[in-house]
């Protein structure tokens, strides 16, 4: 969409003019509130996220030269919503407190606050707005951050906000890795374990996995746990493997809290069992709430008891665990 002739058709001549010589304005903000100020007559018709977009440019005061790009494209998304209204309205929910913090934020990070940059960047994620947030995690990572730059990885990992492109991905998960990222530590080490971008190196893995567990990220306790079970650079060690899925269990791994159930039940360890079905079912998960329904159903650690079976079966089910959904129907 070329803008400025869409904006002459539809007679906002002022507005086009000034968005041809835009970029190298010296009234910049002054231009910007000209345009906005002759093409939105009524913010009443902007959908929630355009709304709060146009909400965080109006207030801007000040910004260093290298964001410049980040309010260009923030205009450009008014406009183009303005000239070609989007038939699938986002409706977001978020009071005055809260769009005077984005407005904040916004400002702030224009003027290079990473921990601001970071902040939008999560609450564009939580508003669906991806695209937006790459470019705020990308500011933040370029002054250091290493959540932004884990988020990077992640994103070119992925690759629905950005091209899939492995190699962007070592490089952020590395970075944020240097600073100590957990969590991207444990994702730096998965690309060692599976051979992505780089030759697969079990025991590079298994040493960068020890690291993200001891910044306490239980997908990285549980993997170890996996890497020991099955002699993955390391040897077999089967009592290391168990206390590293407890680990994980522990510091809040769904999957690990369910295998320890079960391997619980195989044993024949009916009060274990269901004490680790219910660490799962206490953290909302649904396998975990269907596994709990079974031990109440079948007296697994606890008494026969029908009614809470049936109480844990509706709550998986609500969750959509079509195995629940079978034995309230068998019921």
């Amino acid at each position: 969409m070329d803008l400025q002739q869409e904006l002459t058709k539809k007679g906002y001549t002022i507005a086009a003019e000034l968005l041809v010589n835009l970029t190298s304005s010296d009234h910049f903000l002054e231009d910007v509130s000209l345009i906005l100020k002759e093409c939105i007559s009524s913010k009443s018709n902007l959908p929630d996220d355009i709304l709060i977009l146009y909400s965080q440019l109006v207030r801007v005061t000040t910004f260093q030269e290298e964001y410049k790009s980040i309010l260009l494209r923030d205009l450009e998304i008014i406009l183009s919503e303005m000239i070609k209204p989007t038939s699938d309205q986002a409706v977001i929910y978020i009071d005055e407190q809260e769009e005077e913090e984005v407005n904040t934020l916004y400002q702030k990070g224009l003027v290079g606050n990473a921990d601001a940059q970071l902040e939008l960047g999560h609450f564009y994620k939580s508003i669906e707005r991806d695209e937006w947030a790459f470019d705020w995690f990308k500011a933040a990572a370029d002054i250091g951050s290493a959540d932004a730059l884990y988020w990077l990885g992640n994103d070119y990992f992925v690759g629905t906000i950005v091209e899939h492109h492995l190699e962007k991905a070592y490089f952020y998960y590395k970075e944020a890795s240097k600073k100590g990222h957990g969590d991207a530590l444990n994702n730096y080490a998965d690309m060692y374990l599976r051979g992505e971008y780089v030759d697969k190196d079990e025991k590079r893995a298994l040493e960068l996995f020890k690291a993200a567990a001891d910044k306490g990220v239980p997908e990285a306790m549980y993997t170890l746990g996996y890497m020991y079970e099955n002699g993955v650079g390391a040897e077999a060690d089967m009592a290391e493997s168990k206390r590293w899925f407890t680990e994980s269990a522990i510091f809040g791994d769904v999957f690990a809290a369910n295998r320890l159930g079960h391997e619980a039940v195989e044993n024949g360890l009916g009060d274990e069992a269901i004490s680790w079905y219910q660490m799962a079912a206490d953290r909302g998960d649904s396998y975990g709430e269907f596994n709990l329904g079974l031990c109440y159903e079948n007296g697994i650690g606890t008494q026969v008891n029908i009614k809470k079976a049936k109480y844990w079966y509706q709550k998986a089910a609500l969750k959509g665990d079509d195995q629940a959904k079978q034995r309230l129907k068998e019921f």
